[in-house]
């Protein structure tokens, strides 16, 4: 029912879609309340909730664009489903501004795929992944899956290399110059306050562990059928799904070093991840079991929200 549901993309899946993103949000500001509720708290938090669910649309445009999945909502569904696993990645302002930041430079990188503008995509592709590092400053490692993608999609023009680096220095220096005429020059030292930590004992934690280990093990699965669906189509998808999985990688990476680990640092991996599982849920023919994933998405959920 939830499968045949979200197998096509039609308006009144995104009714629905907000509307689990709104449930999601409710249970995460429950679970993370901490504060007296008034009127300028509400208002913060409704602020949270649009861009939320402003992400529903953009995620939408971004997978239609370049055709990362067939025509269906799963992606956006997953997507929305992860942040009830971990419900502090809706009020953590650093990581999921610089999440809503890094989808605009997603759009462009997966769409080096195309011929058209390779320079003016790479450059915009830059100045997101800097403006988002202003915000989170490990989103610079994504200057890496910038870089992996000129190579992969064959936009090796010596100019394209560095290209990446003004685009990404544009915004450092635009924020820079205006704090130095505010007389706030130092300011800017905070935003490259570089800290990191590979201490993991917080996700031994059963609320972390549950779902943690569920995403490994659809991840597991999905991986091996996809690629085998990746090697066997065109050369763009081949290349794309390349991109993809190095996506995830990275932004592993980004989790493992995140210097506080309260569950909003897995925010880096909800985009690429749905559009994983996404693709392996296309493959499966029998809907029983594409039924059986959503369910077990549906029964993670409820477990790590009442433990």
């Amino acid at each position: 029912m939830i499968a045949n549901f979200f197998s096509k993309t039609k308006p009144i899946n995104f009714v629905v879609l907000s509307i689990v993103m709104l449930i999601m949000f409710i249970i995460g500001m429950i679970n993370n309340l901490s504060e007296n509720i008034s009127f300028i708290f509400l208002l913060k938090k409704s602020v949270y909730l649009l861009i939320a669910i402003l992400t529903i649309f953009i995620l939408n445009f971004i997978i239609r664009k370049n055709t990362l999945t067939d025509d269906n909502t799963y992606a956006i569904l997953f997507f929305i489903l992860m942040f009830g696993f971990f419900s502090n990645t809706f009020f953590d302002k650093n990581i999921f501004g610089a999440n809503f930041i890094l989808l605009f430079a997603f759009r462009r990188i997966y769409s080096l795929r195309s011929s058209i503008e390779p320079k003016e995509k790479i450059f915009d592709s830059a100045f997101w992944i800097g403006v988002a590092s202003l915000f989170y400053v490990w989103s610079i490692v994504y200057l890496l899956l910038l870089f992996a993608a000129i190579w992969v999609f064959k936009k090796r023009d010596w100019k394209n290399v560095f290209i990446p680096i003004i685009g990404f220095i544009t915004p450092i220096f635009l924020v820079f110059t205006y704090l130095l005429m505010v007389n706030r020059a130092d300011e800017f030292h905070e935003f490259w306050n570089v800290n990191y930590s590979f201490d993991l004992y917080k996700y031994v934690s059963i609320k972390y562990l549950i779902p943690i280990l569920f995403l490994v093990a659809l991840a597991l699965i999905s991986l091996f059928p996809t690629i085998r669906k990746s090697l066997l189509s065109k050369i763009d998808f081949k290349s794309t799904w390349t991109i993809l999985i190095f996506h995830v990688l990275l932004s592993i990476v980004i989790v493992a070093i995140a210097p506080i680990k309260n569950g909003s640092e897995f925010l880096f991996l909800f985009f690429p991840l749905a559009i994983l599982f996404a693709n392996y849920l296309q493959i499966i023919k029998k809907y029983w079991i594409k039924e059986a994933i959503l369910y077990l998405f549906l029964a993670v959920l409820i477990t790590v929200n009442v433990i």
